[in-house]
């Protein structure tokens, strides 16, 4: 009969260590699920505000091609007058 409640104490025991180390790290999981969430959410915040911030900042190519298109043409129109002009 001795050995039966040994044996259950020591079984007792093992079980109460196992689940206080489960308690612990299911507790950093999730602290660590919460800190991440937090970081994922700021991300999101601040990719948003680079999205409307874009337009602002940068040119896109076709924007950029499509503007210097049009100072290649005033160039040629005034290269084109003074080219007319010396010639008068």
């Amino acid at each position: 009969m001795d050995l039966s409640w040994v044996l259950q104490t020591a079984t007792m025991i093992g079980i109460g260590i196992i689940g206080y180390f489960l308690k612990t790290t299911m507790n950093k999981l999730e602290d660590d699920i919460k800190n991440n969430e937090d970081r994922v959410e700021k991300l999101e915040k601040e990719m948003n505000n680079l999205k409307s911030d874009l337009p602002f900042i940068y040119v896109t190519r076709e924007d950029f091609i499509r503007a210097m298109n049009n100072v290649d043409k005033k160039l040629d129109k005034i290269y084109d007058g003074m080219v007319k002009g010396g010639k008068q």
